[in-house]
């Protein structure tokens, strides 16, 4: 999978190829976390990831998102800001704030992905968030 194009296709806007290639592994990264680190039950992550409680358990169970978990989750600043993230999912509890987020890491999980021979297209978020040079949620 290495020096991969993806999502940079005039005809597949970039946040489609993140969906279907990145958004899985931050997903299941998060249920993870959430719930093996945090002990938060299935159907609280559920409600905090904006999924159902089935879908939080394919991720725990790895039928989805294991195609490039691998290469994020060894990401030193990765993983710091999605502690970072999954301590504010918890204390904040409102459901509506992780489409934001979800963001945020997609970008940052893209520039991991770039380090290591995978492209994929720039979104509209993304420009904007690294045009003003953001590093975290905070």
């Amino acid at each position: 999978m290495r020096n991969r194009v993806i999502g940079m296709s005039s005809v597949i806007p970039p946040c489609e190829a993140a969906v279907k290639e990145i958004l899985p592994s931050i997903r299941c990264l998060l249920a993870e976390k959430l719930i093996k680190e945090k002990n938060i039950s299935i159907y609280k992550a559920s409600i905090l990831m904006g999924l159902t409680p089935a879908a939080v358990e394919n991720y725990l169970k790895g039928k989805r998102g294991t195609a490039i978990k691998k290469v994020i989750e060894q990401d030193k600043d990765f993983i710091s800001l999605l502690d970072e993230i999954t301590n504010k999912l918890i204390k904040e509890e409102d459901p509506n704030i992780i489409a934001s987020y979800y963001c945020i890491l997609c970008t940052e999980g893209k520039k991991v992905l770039n380090k290591h021979g995978y492209r994929f297209g720039t979104c509209m978020f993304e420009s904007y968030y690294n045009k003003l040079g953001l590093k975290s949620p905070s």
